[in-house]
């Protein structure tokens, strides 16, 4: 029986990389991607033969029917918008309440909802686990990310879905979709260097966070769509079912001292040396509002996957400092006049392998 995947952010940096490692497996799956652009959706259905459906989050109607239709959702879109997590799932609760089939929801997060607010400052040093999930559960409501986790645990220890929340920490590489190839920390970082001319991090930049590679993050969310799948599944859903994919960890100004020597070396800048940025006009110009800065590019955010690997997940990555030459070389691609906004190569390659 065919498989049937609806995917969001599927023109996105983790969505794109989903929609690539899916196609690559094969079998007999239907694979559905929401998209808000025509031009774009009309590119993957003639490129890559993918189903899509047109619209925004926003109209949860349409969201909803489209749900109704699958058998999982890799929710890869947006970790902030609660109403667009709940339009998915009471989508495939419709679905369960017409074919007896609890299905699947795996919704990207992320750890920024465990950071602090230290700005640079030593923290506690407190690192969260996955393995007993109390200490997650009583984040806030009001950090980042939390309402719409909160939509997909709740819809699971309801029993209309089997949900799964993964949540990474800053992801690293290039991507493998045939849109957006770049994540949003480090490229930020390497742009901020680059107009200033050395390479820049909050007040003492002594806040740590862990870092993940993109594919290694994929292949997760693949495995947790794969255990809830099978016959006899061991992941664990709802209040316990979050996952934590941390391969890194750094001080946010041992990464700015990396790319300061990684961009010097390259004669891109003319001194190696970070610089320490405490103005709040400044702030602002190089990492943008304060209040998501600080989470950002300051905070302390530490975790450790434990559930990840006894479900079998292998982690491939070369470490995060060895991202930052071709994470420049991206940026730089970028950001030419006549920059293309289709890989024609991810395309051509996933194309010649469905032949």
């Amino acid at each position: 029986m065919t498989l049937r995947i609806l995917l969001t952010g599927a023109t996105g940096y983790v969505g794109g990389t989903t929609l690539t490692t899916l196609l690559a497996r094969g079998g007999d799956v239907k694979i559905t991607c929401l998209v808000r652009g025509n031009n774009r959706a009309a590119l993957l259905r003639k490129q890559l033969a993918v189903a899509t459906v047109v619209v925004d989050l926003d109209d949860t109607e349409k969201v909803k029917k489209a749900a109704a239709e699958a058998d999982v959702v890799i929710n890869a879109a947006n970790a902030d918008h609660p109403t667009g997590a709940q339009a998915l799932v009471d989508g495939l609760e419709d679905r369960l309440n017409a074919t007896g089939k609890k299905c699947i929801i795996v919704h990207l997060s992320g750890t920024g909802s465990l950071a602090d607010q230290s700005k640079g400052e030593p923290s506690s040093g407190k690192i969260y686990q996955d393995l007993d999930c109390a200490d997650i559960r009583l984040v806030p409501v009001t950090k980042v990310h939390r309402s719409t986790d909160l939509v997909i645990t709740s819809a699971s220890e309801r029993g209309v879905v089997k949900g799964y929340v993964v949540m990474p920490p800053l992801i690293y590489g290039l991507g493998t979709g045939p849109f957006s190839r770049t994540s949003v920390q480090i490229p930020a970082l390497i742009r901020g260097t680059l107009k200033l001319g050395k390479a820049p991090y909050m007040g003492k930049g002594l806040g740590m966070w862990n870092g993940c590679y993109v594919q290694d993050l994929v292949d997760l969310l693949v495995i947790l769509m794969d255990d809830g799948l099978s016959a006899n599944p061991q992941a664990a859903t709802g209040d316990e079912g979050y996952y934590f994919t941390a391969t890194d960890t750094f001080q946010w100004k041992q990464l700015a001292a990396k790319i300061g020597e990684r961009l010097h070396a390259k004669g891109a800048i003319a001194t190696a040396e970070p610089y320490s940025v405490n103005e709040e006009d400044e702030i602002a110009a190089v990492f943008g509002p304060s209040q998501w800065s600080a989470m950002a590019y300051a905070s302390h955010s530490l975790s450790k996957p434990i559930k990840a690997y006894k479900l079998g997940w292998k982690p491939k990555t070369a470490g995060i400092f060895d991202s930052i030459d071709a994470e420049y070389d991206a940026v730089i691609e970028e950001g030419k006049e006549n920059a293309p906004k289709v890989h024609v190569d991810a395309i051509d390659g996933l194309w010649k392998a469905k032949l």
